[in-house]
């Protein structure tokens, strides 16, 4: 490279620099706002604020809020499909917001890598984690996908959350289609709410049966 066009680019650099310090200068005032946003619970018109320019601009160069430009869009998510109470759930510092996610992310992985469920357990409970928030975790995140998400379709259940169990199980299905264990889990579901026609539903969807089907079909006193 000649030196005209080495001067081009540490010029080229220098601009984008000059331009980022310009952008960073906008940084207090907009934690300040979105500090004050989630003070008053005002999660909407937060949203609408990340997604304008400017803070779109600084979450592009500045981590705290490229994390929280991420839970933002796990709300709009929550909000697209009718989940009330979410990832924002009495939320009302930044911090807080950034806490949770990254301790949902941790224990995603410790579940997917150590089979470590017990403190994801508890932290379910303790929080209104939403379907969207985790399939996002999982989307985003995780490496054993269908794997993850039916261990925490399990932990659902187990909770007697069947809803969120059961939303799950469908996300399963969709990462990979056609698994016995996973429609013989809906149905014991649907049968543990009395909704046996919906079971028997599931039922119909396992195409070859590898001897499961039988055992739950025992469990569930459809066979001496």
């Amino acid at each position: 490279m000649d030196k005209n066009k080495i001067s081009i680019v540490i010029e080229q650099e220098r601009q984008r620099e000059v331009e980022k310090a310009k952008i960073r200068r906008q940084l207090p005032g907009c934690k300040e706002q979105i500090e004050d946003l989630l003070c008053t619970e005002a999660y909407r018109e937060l949203l609408q604020y990340f997604q304008t320019e400017h803070v779109k601009k600084l979450a592009s160069i500045e981590n705290d809020l490229a994390v929280f430009l991420i839970i933002m869009s796990i709300y709009q998510m929550e909000l697209e499909e009718g989940t009330d109470q979410g990832i924002l759930h009495g939320i009302h510092s930044m911090t807080q917001a950034q806490e949770r996610y990254l301790k949902a992310k941790f224990l995603m992985w410790r579940l997917e890598f150590l089979d470590e469920k017990d403190d994801l357990a508890v932290f379910l409970e303790e929080h209104l984690v939403s379907v969207p928030f985790l399939k996002y975790l999982i989307h985003t995140s995780s490496f054993a996908k269908a794997e993850t998400a039916f261990k925490l379709a399990m932990i659902c259940k187990e909770q007697g959350k069947f809803a969120k169990a059961f939303a799950m199980l469908g996300y399963v299905n969709q990462l990979s289609p056609g698994a016995e264990a996973v429609f013989c889990e809906m149905a014991d579901i649907c049968i543990q709410l009395g909704q046996m026609e919906t079971a028997a539903g599931c039922i119909r969807n396992i195409k070859e049966s590898s001897g499961l089907l039988t055992e739950y079909q025992r469990k569930w006193g459809m066979l001496s």
